[in-house]
């Protein structure tokens, strides 16, 4: 037996490492010592326990018996954190539930309404706090952040969209909150809103997997949940509701060594946009500070961090400057762990080269002593 443990999300906490599924396959959480997480990292489908107990012994010195293998396993099993026969047989089921039909929209009735006349109502308080915002012809970078945090900023992402004459087609550059097997991925479905489908473009998606040197449909259900999707579909279905808009549903993953590979891709899309015209849509936040995020407690001076990062980013966006932008954030190590680096990458030969920064905020979490920066740059 070579057990395989599946990807997981990992989270350091004061009583050990918590690991959890993102799939929601399995809604358990199941929480290590660092020693026993590294054993299971050791679970990669290549070795048995006894591989396992001889790597240990031979590289670390360390003598574990052979119960406490067993019992980590059987641990890691019950938790449903293998890849068994039953577990990818339930991956499998959701994968083709997903695909059978367009995307949910999954935060309705948690993070907006999911019904037209309800929204629109919603829509107009969020645009009451907005500030001016101009068309978006070039292209347009809005957050992903909860609404109810940020009502302004997706009040006048939508006014600055419903500036812009509607486009035949919109990708939506999406965060990837959890990891994919491959820089990018796509959902070959269309996404449900308030004003009915935003239906896929299949044919510039088939021509997109074409021009990549991966599979592009590698991660399926890593959409199933994810905000960064929904909610741009959501807030730009609202701006342009009668237009008959095709989308192309693109998740970027945040993994900053693949510079090279975002740069490919930021080729591959402009070469697309020559036989499919594309309009990009790029769905970031800013920083995240405070505790929940590995800082101390959010002070002054944190906050302040944040927002001269976060500033500074916003206007090398909308000057055009992609380069030096990646390069803010990168040289340092991206220390307040602003997510939107990949997304806004992989598109930045679709994105107008002079912008304006409508606006932006840092929302604070005072429950967790954190916040994230959300703005918005409309791209002439």
């Amino acid at each position: 037996m070579k057990p395989k443990l599946r990807a997981l999300n990992a989270q350091q906490t004061p009583e050990g490492i918590a690991l959890s599924d993102p799939l929601g396959i399995s809604q358990q959480v199941l929480v290590l010592s660092p020693e026993a997480y590294y054993i299971a990292t050791l679970f990669d489908g290549s070795r048995s326990l006894e591989d396992v107990q001889e790597l240990l012994l031979t590289q670390h010195g360390s003598m574990v018996p052979r119960e406490k293998l067993d019992e980590l396993l059987k641990a890691l099993e019950e938790a449903g954190f293998l890849e068994t026969k039953e577990v990818l047989a339930e991956i499998e089921a959701r994968k083709q539930a997903l695909l059978s039909q367009p995307r949910p929209m999954v935060l309705a009735g948690t993070s907006y309404p999911g019904e037209r006349q309800a929204f629109e109502a919603y829509l107009q308080t969020a645009t009451a706090f907005a500030p001016e915002a101009p068309a978006a012809k070039g292209g347009l970078a809005m957050p992903h952040l909860e609404p109810a945090r940020v009502p302004g900023l997706y009040g006048a992402a939508v006014a600055a969209l419903r500036q812009t004459p509607p486009p035949e087609r919109l990708l939506i550059l999406g965060v990837a909150h959890q990891g994919l097997k491959e820089a990018a991925a796509a959902l070959p479905t269309g996404l449900e809103t308030p004003y009915g489908t935003l239906e896929a473009d299949l044919e510039a998606l088939q021509a997109l997997d074409a021009l990549l040197p991966y599979e592009l449909f590698n991660s399926v259900l890593s959409f199933q949940s994810e905000h960064s999707i929904e909610f741009p579909a959501v807030f730009a279905r609202a701006a342009w509701p009668e237009a008959s808009v095709k989308v192309l549903p693109l998740l970027i993953d945040g993994d900053p060594s693949r510079k090279g590979v975002l740069d490919e891709l930021a080729t591959v899309l402009a070469l697309l946009a020559r036989d499919y015209p594309l309009y990009p849509l790029a769905s970031v936040d800013l920083s995240h500070v405070g505790a929940r995020f590995g800082h101390p407690p959010l002070d002054d001076a944190l906050a302040g961090r944040a927002r001269d990062t976060d500033q500074r980013y916003l206007d090398l966006l909308a000057a055009g400057d992609f380069s030096a932008a990646w390069d803010h954030l990168m040289n340092p190590g991206n220390p307040t762990y602003v997510d939107a680096y990949a997304a806004v990458h992989a598109g930045h030969k679709l994105f107008s080269d002079q912008g304006r920064v409508v606006g932006y905020q840092l929302s604070p979490e005072l429950q967790t002593m954190s916040a994230v920066g959300a703005g918005v740059v409309a791209f002439d």
